[in-house]
């Protein structure tokens, strides 16, 4: 993520670390914005990505678990024997 096309991914981090300290989103929001037009934007640094679903915390085990179980809950031989029976019919 040190390449510089990955530079402005950082953007929301930036206006997070700003809304932290304090300030409305929205005034964070237009000044990362302002930095971005004026090409003065800089990643802020020491970044760390511990939230559910950032880098540092994909929760991938999770969703596959979710998936899964959500997956299964579905009659496919149903949907199945429901396609089979138009097919049929259109022949």
């Amino acid at each position: 993520l040190a390449d510089e096309k990955y530079r402005y991914l950082f953007s929301v981090d930036a206006v997070n670390q700003l809304v932290m300290e304090g300030r409305s989103f929205r005034d964070a929001y237009r000044e990362v914005g302002e930095t971005i037009e004026r090409g003065e934007f800089t990643p802020p640094p020491g970044l760390e990505h511990t939230h559910e679903g950032s880098i540092g915390n994909l929760c991938n085990g999770e969703i596959r678990e979710e998936f899964e179980r959500v997956v299964k809950a579905f009659d496919f031989a149903k949907v199945e024997r429901a396609l089979e029976k138009l097919l049929r019919r259109e022949s």
